[in-house]
């Protein structure tokens, strides 16, 4: 969504991998036209294994890969939003928008403080749950948060208030 709000699209490339996690990991799926445009393999491990042979850690989505390198510069998304915001200016085609504006980065952290381990991560946490147990430790806090999102939300039309930032996206 941001690399579409700045206009980055001519200078990053985007792949998709396939909603379904198999048990061979993350893969690129040439039949509905999921594919790696860049490295041309057809899973996300290879590209783990591309930018560090010899890698042993997860392999995880999104992927920030630096092509001219081949390093992956980031898997984290809230890294991962900052630097498309502030790192790119000089090719964005909208550098004008930026989504962690200086007078709301204080409301901005707050939000992110807990909707990224209640929201984001929560719904990994209750979708790949492997016991009850862990699904209701994730899922509890996941549905508090989406009800906190919703009463802010009922008030205002972004998270931050009257503008679009990172917390929205």
């Amino acid at each position: 969504m941001l690399r579409k709000l700045k206009g980055l699209e001519k200078v990053i490339s985007f792949s998709v991998v396939h909603w379904h996690l198999t048990q061979t990991g993350w893969h690129f799926d040439q039949e509905s036209g999921n594919v790696d445009d860049v490295n041309n393999v057809n899973y996300l491990r290879e590209i783990y294994e591309l930018a560090e042979p010899g890698y042993t850690g997860k392999y995880t989505v999104p992927v920030l890969f630096d092509k001219q390198t081949n390093k992956i510069v980031s898997n984290e998304s809230s890294e991962i939003i900052r630097m498309l915001n502030s790192e790119f200016q000089e090719f964005a085609e909208h550098p004008e928008v930026d989504l962690y504006p200086e007078e709301l980065r204080s409301q901005i952290d707050e939000i992110n403080e807990w909707v990224y381990p209640s929201i984001n991560n929560g719904v990994y946490k209750s979708g790949f749950a492997k016991s009850q147990e862990a699904y209701e430790e994730a899922v509890f806090p996941l549905f508090e948060a989406l009800d906190r999102v919703e009463g802010i939300l009922s008030k205002t039309r972004f998270l931050a208030g009257d503008k679009l930032t990172e917390a929205d996206v």
